[in-house]
């Protein structure tokens, strides 16, 4: 095994800082004079515990200014997961069959968790988003617009669960997914196909019944074969293009 060095630990030790509190994002760390001072170590010793730090993403090196503590990693997380997945070849569907596996688990806890004004904020933000995509609708003559916030409506639920490593994981597969192109459906059948799907999710949870949802929901994500098929065909991260006149593929 790697011996631990005096940069490891310093590492440590200023890592547990941040994830204690003790260092809030932004904070500046004393210069590397001071460190080197505080712990008892050299400058070379602060210098490769910093750079530890860098590439952990605890940490942002400006040359000039500082070594400041770093807002959340969830963006930078994203990233490296899209990467991963990319570079595995993995498509749509793996997404999409993963949230069908998840999903259902999860609105059952949030019926049985959520509170009713984070339902009512859940409601809300549905309304929202149909409203906005309605007007981008008549607005861009039949185009699907690419903007709507649905997003936001996801993000609500995983919050709703109460609990930071569903939220965190809720937050990864809503950056993961993309709005799906469904060839011969203009954007009014889109917006209906939309409406009732909220308005089934939003009854479901209205239920408050965790014992039934899981199968409710499990019913209500169903997705015919072509939309299946052309997931399988489309990289993770990349717009399913949909054509429902297509037979399924073999």
């Amino acid at each position: 095994m790697r011996r631990r060095t005096l940069a490891d630990r310093l590492a440590e030790t200023i890592s547990e800082m941040i994830l204690a509190g003790t260092l809030s994002p932004g904070d500046v760390l004393p210069s590397e004079p001071d460190l080197a001072v505080q712990y008892g170590v050299s400058r070379a010793v602060v210098r490769d515990a910093t750079r530890s730090l860098a590439a952990r993403g605890l940490v942002d090196v400006r040359h000039g200014k500082g070594v400041f503590v770093t807002a959340s990693q969830r963006r930078a997380f994203g990233d490296a997961l899209l990467l991963s997945l990319r570079r595995a070849g993995a498509t749509a569907w793996d997404l999409e069959e993963f949230e069908q596996l998840l999903f259902p688990s999860v609105i059952a806890h949030v019926a049985s968790q959520a509170t009713d004004e984070e339902l009512a904020g859940i409601r809300n933000l549905a309304v929202a988003y149909l409203d906005r995509f309605g007007e981008a609708t008549t607005a861009s003559d039949g185009e699907l617009p690419r903007d709507y916030p649905f997003a936001h409506v996801l993000h609500a639920i995983f919050e709703a669960t109460h609990n930071e490593v569903m939220r965190q994981i809720g937050e990864q597969l809503v950056s993961l997914r993309r709005p799906r192109e469904w060839l011969g459906f203009d954007a009014t059948l889109c917006l209906e196909m939309d409406r009732r799907f909220l308005k089934a999710l939003l009854d479901i949870l209205d239920s408050r019944d965790p014992k039934t949802i899981p199968q409710r929901v499990s019913r209500l994500m169903k997705l015919p074969r072509p939309a299946i098929d052309a997931m399988r065909a489309t990289p993770i991260g990349d717009v399913p293009r949909i054509d429902v006149s297509l037979p399924p593929a073999s």
